[in-house]
């Protein structure tokens, strides 16, 4: 279920301070709530008051009184135009991206015998059903509510953490978001040449995730757009990637030294 954005307003005029995780009530999509409260907050009638922690503001009650007519609104949904988005530069179509899409890439990475793939049970039959059966209406949700007004290194890093932390398939999760991210940024004529995506420290960053998603990052379809940790590091990765800040990329500890962290964590449960 959805809240429209003057409902929430007023939710949060009468409750104060709230996360969105509070505002869902477990009735409500809090990952949408989210990136509600943010739009809100660009046009003053909140404010982000810390981490994933909003609070109505005086502008924003005084929609509710009788003097309280806004050009924020049209009736209860936000307008949202362009002066809302953070940067022209996003992507703004993900039509043309569909559930079976995302499976057919991660089943690619499964067949292609160049690319390692962790088999189920010692069952490719078994890992093939796995990867087929991933749940559409989940991954639908992937797509139809992912964040359509924020910039696209911002974007990118959402869609990143999505796939590393929700881990949809057995194996090859990163390999698959940033597939099927490099297919939406050329349906948005948002082009690179082959030879230059991911980026030359696309290894680093994907070893950097695996640590994090392990011991910080719990993502789950509710806490999709959260802006954690894992988060973090990949809008550090795809700034300096799309806006070619790599001046003071970290290069310690050494890949094997991150590889033998990952190793020596899931050998210990980790």
């Amino acid at each position: 279920m959805y809240l429209s954005e003057k409902r929430l307003l007023n939710r949060l005029v009468e409750r104060g301070v709230s996360t969105p995780e509070d505002l869902a009530e477990d009735r409500f999509r809090e990952n949408v709530i989210r990136l509600q409260c943010r739009l809100l907050a660009r046009v003053g009638a909140v404010v982000e008051v810390a981490e994933d922690t909003f609070e109505a503001t005086a502008s924003g009650e005084a929609i509710f009184t009788e003097e309280g007519c806004s050009p924020w609104f049209s009736g209860e949904d936000l307008v949202v135009d362009e002066e809302l988005c953070v940067s022209d530069w996003r992507l703004t179509d993900f039509s043309k991206l569909d559930p079976t899409d995302i499976k057919q890439v991660n089943l690619q990475f499964f067949e292609d015998p160049e690319n390692d793939y962790r088999i189920l049970d010692e069952s490719p039959a078994y890992t093939r059903r796995k990867i087929l059966g991933a749940t559409d209406w989940k991954l639908n949700r992937l797509l139809r509510e992912s964040p359509r007004t924020e910039s696209l290194s911002q974007q990118c890093a959402h869609w990143m953490r999505a796939f590393a932390g929700i881990h949809t398939f057995p194996d090859a999760n990163h390999r698959t978001g940033m597939a099927s991210l490099y297919g939406l940024l050329k349906q948005n004529d948002v082009d690179f040449p082959d030879e230059e995506w991911p980026g030359n420290h696309i290894e680093r960053a994907v070893l950097h995730s695996k640590i994090i998603r392990g011991l910080h990052s719990n993502v789950k379809y509710n806490s999709l757009w959260l802006k954690d940790e894992l988060y973090v590091s990949w809008h550090r990765y795809f700034r300096n990637f799309l806006l070619d800040c790599e001046n003071r990329l970290p290069m310690k500890p050494t890949l094997e030294q991150l590889r033998s962290v990952i190793n020596h964590g899931r050998e210990n449960g980790f």
